[in-house]
């Protein structure tokens, strides 16, 4: 029986997009299937910070390395300017001598996979940022952090992989996986069946409904952040900022002794783009599916913009708008096949890392698809740290007995 295609990729936002393009790359028949339209999910609601400074030490700063060095030279490769700053340093300015002490550990261990973090004092910090409040304690810095136009990235995944002769349905939802035992052979759509050898969930914050479609309990969840973003204004700042909260509450919730702010997961985080708005975030917000705006985390952004940039102010900001990141327990991705259910692959769950993390997500799983083996291990990642089997084996044997007979997965 003829197949539509060798590989079908659920799901048009960053991480999609570059698996699309990197299985295109290496000479597979791509279909990649969106529900709405490219970067309407994450991609289209968050800043573009590319930096080491924010990773979790260990397997996910190893990870991050390699995606970023990948950045230096994407904008040649893809064919399309994605607006990369490289260089343009990171920074997290700090309050008292907790987060201080807290960053110092985490940039200790950060520092163990040789990247260039270190924590500065506020003079310092000032001379490199001259609007920052002068009473802060000093800040943890990363020369080496970058920006990137995370639509521009999402769209230039896309073309390229079009280039190549990847297909593309936008408006098309997934409502179903074909299955033939314990092998996934296609999908089923609002426009029709496609069969193909593989199948990635790429969804995002939605990969949890998709796994469900074939038994499986997918530890994702949504968690939204709130942006707000401000009118054109002249150079302001040159780093992408976030304030020491953010990663206190990322790495060492426990020592946020505000309930509000361990509510919305508030924190700041902020950087200026090339038209010369300001982004500002964030929040880390169990929500569900509501991707709408409150007022009182808008507010609290803006509170927390103007503690650390007094001038701020004045400014208008001319709209808002929030995106949900897909979350995992342990704050790691879900990269490759889903043991029992053959064809199946998980590219999900990098939350607030997707953008920085999507160009070597997108490499390793073409590469274990391809060739049954990516050139960096993916075991720190495997989707199957979680207890999945349970899931399949249930749904498979479900379906074997509506179906009176046939092979039970093994």
């Amino acid at each position: 029986m003829s197949k539509d295609a060798d590989v079908i990729v659920i799901g048009g936002g960053v991480i999609g997009s570059s698996v699309t393009y990197q299985l295109a790359k290496l000479g597979k028949k791509v279909l990649q299937i969106e529900r709405e339209d490219l970067t309407r999910g994450a991609a289209g609601a968050t800043d573009g910070v590319v930096g080491y400074h924010t990773k979790k030490p260990g397997p996910q700063m190893e990870l991050a390395i390699r995606s970023i060095a990948m950045f230096e030279h994407l904008s040649e490769e893809l064919g399309m300017d994605i607006e990369y700053g490289l260089h343009c340093g990171g920074m997290q300015p700090v309050e008292d001598q907790l987060q201080w002490d807290i960053l110092s550990e985490i940039v200790k261990e950060q520092k163990k996979s040789g990247v260039d973090i270190r924590m500065i004092g506020i003079e310092e910090a000032r001379r490199l940022e001259p609007m920052l409040a002068e009473d802060l304690k000093g800040a943890l810095y990363s020369p080496t952090g970058g920006k990137v136009n995370p639509i521009r990235l999402t769209l230039a995944f896309a073309k390229a992989a079009k280039r190549l002769g990847a297909a593309l349905l936008t408006e098309t939802e997934v409502t179903g996986l074909q299955m033939e035992g314990c092998r996934v052979t296609g999908v089923v759509t609002t426009k029709g069946s496609f069969t193909a050898d593989a199948v990635v969930n790429a969804c995002g914050a939605w990969a949890a409904a998709i796994g469900k479609m074939a038994g499986l309990q997918i530890p994702i969840l949504p968690r939204k952040g709130q942006l707000i973003v401000t009118e054109p204004v002249g150079p302001f700042m040159e780093v992408t900022l976030q304030c020491a909260r953010y990663n206190v509450i990322k790495f060492r919730p426990e020592a946020v002794d505000d309930p509000a702010a361990l509510k919305l997961g508030n924190s700041l985080s902020i950087e200026q783009t090339r038209d010369g708005g300001l982004i500002i975030g964030g929040t880390r917000e169990f929500a569900g599916y509501d991707r709408g705006n409150t007022l009182e985390a808008i507010e609290t952004i803006l509170q927390r913009a103007v503690r650390f940039f007094p001038a701020l102010k004045d400014l208008c900001f001319i709209r808002t708008f929030a995106g949900l990141r897909p979350y995992t327990p342990d704050g790691l991705p879900l990269i490759g096949p889903v043991e029992g259910l053959e064809g199946f692959y998980m590219a999900a769950g990098h939350e607030g890392d997707g953008i920085a993390l999507s160009p070597i997500t997108g490499k390793l799983l073409a590469e274990q698809i391809v060739y049954g083996e990516p050139s960096y291990s993916l075991r720190d990642f495997d989707p199957n740290r979680f207890p999945l089997m349970e899931a399949v084996s249930d749904f498979s044997a479900a379906m074997q007995s509506s179906k009176k007979g046939g092979a039970a997965c093994d």
